[in-house]
Parts: C-alpha cells; structure tokens; sequence
C-alpha cells in the first residue's frame, strides 16, 4: 500500500515506518528512488515518522491491541504526535466499537479519523487496486478520499459514520468463511463419491 502511495501523483513524501528494521529500510530505498524520501535515513522511531507537514497515516495493522498501542498508548502515540488537522485512515481490520471508540478521541485532538478497512491481498495492495469501505464524517472523507483512492480501486463509502465501514468488512468475512466451508463440503463429498477432487476444482474455474 505504502508503494501504491510512492506511485500515485497524489503524494509528495511518504514516510514508511515498520518494527522490522529491513522491512522499513527497503521502503526508504524506493521512497528515495522516486524522490519522495522524508531524509537521508529512516525514521529511528514512530514520532520520528511523523513530521510536522503530515497530512495522512495510513494504518495497516495486526490487531486491536496494536492499534491501540499505536494510536493512543503513551507520549508517542499518533493522538499525541500528529498534528492539528491531519487525518487518520485505520486500514486494519478492527471492530466496530473500536472504530466508535477512537474517532472521538482524534477528534478531541483536533486529527480526523477514516474507518477503512480493505480487503484484496498483497498483489493488489501493490498495484493500488484493494477494494476499500470507508466510513467518517464529511470532512474526514472528503480529506482522504484522494489518498483512498491511490490504494483502491473499488472504492465504497459507507454511510453512518466511523465503525460502519468495518461492519462491512465483518459481512464480508462472514461471507468469505461461508464459501470456504461450502467448498469444502462440496469437495468432501466429490472425494466420498469416488471423483478426484483436483479436477472437481479445476471445473470450478471454467
């Protein structure tokens, strides 16, 4: 996502930061290759990932408890760090209570918050072409929408407000879980009668 971001016109710098040291040290290196590099160096630290002319993080984390950590958690937490005005796009795939719970909170400082999960791989998380569900308030989507757009292809705002977009995202894992386990009934029972299942699956593409 973050070389989707170094691809697009829309920016003008982009910042990776990662714990792993070679992870964030390989995106410097494209980021200096397209001339869109914060420095001579990576960021040592998450405040020192953020500068003063941050418009946008985009957030691509594990779990609740790292966005957490990340966002609210300490003297360097983004709350605590970004500066007024800046926007925040959670990528991850948190709860919706989540989502409820930290828009307020940016919002107490002054950050705007997008709840926008993504779904579509690492393929087209390189190629920009992720489909995302966005859902803030108006200001907050207007801000990112360009940004947004830079890393999805199929873009679709969700009316309601924070948490709605990954209301979303839970129907579609639903969904995603449904057809696995209906595939994997389908198979069971083309190997209880005697079909080889590897062409079974190889059907299912024609």
């Amino acid at each position: 996502m973050a070389r989707a971001l170094l691809d697009s016109s829309m920016t003008k710098q982009v910042i990776g930061f990662d714990m792993n040291s070679k992870l964030k040290e390989d995106f410097h290196k494209d980021a200096e290759n397209a001339n869109k590099a914060h420095s001579s160096t990576p960021p040592a630290s998450q405040k020192d990932s953020i500068q003063p002319a941050t418009e946008f993080v985009v957030l691509a984390l594990v779990n609740e408890t790292q966005c957490d950590q990340v966002c609210f958690a300490g003297a360097d937490a983004l709350k605590e760090i970004l500066p007024k005005g800046s926007c925040v796009i959670m990528t991850s795939t948190v709860t919706a209570t989540w989502a409820r719970k930290a828009a307020p909170l940016f919002t107490e400082a002054g950050i705007l918050f997008v709840d926008c999960p993504m779904s579509g791989g690492p393929v087209k998380a390189r190629e920009g072409t992720l489909t995302m569900m966005a859902s803030a308030d108006d200001a907050s989507l207007s801000k990112a929408k360009p940004i947004i757009e830079a890393m999805g292809k199929d873009v679709h705002i969700i009316e309601g407000g924070p948490g709605m977009g990954s209301t979303v995202k839970m129907v579609h894992q639903l969904l995603a879980g449904v057809h696995i386990c209906a595939a994997a009934e389908a198979l069971a029972l083309a190997a209880k009668a005697g079909i080889d299942v590897h062409q079974v699956r190889i059907c299912e593409y024609l």
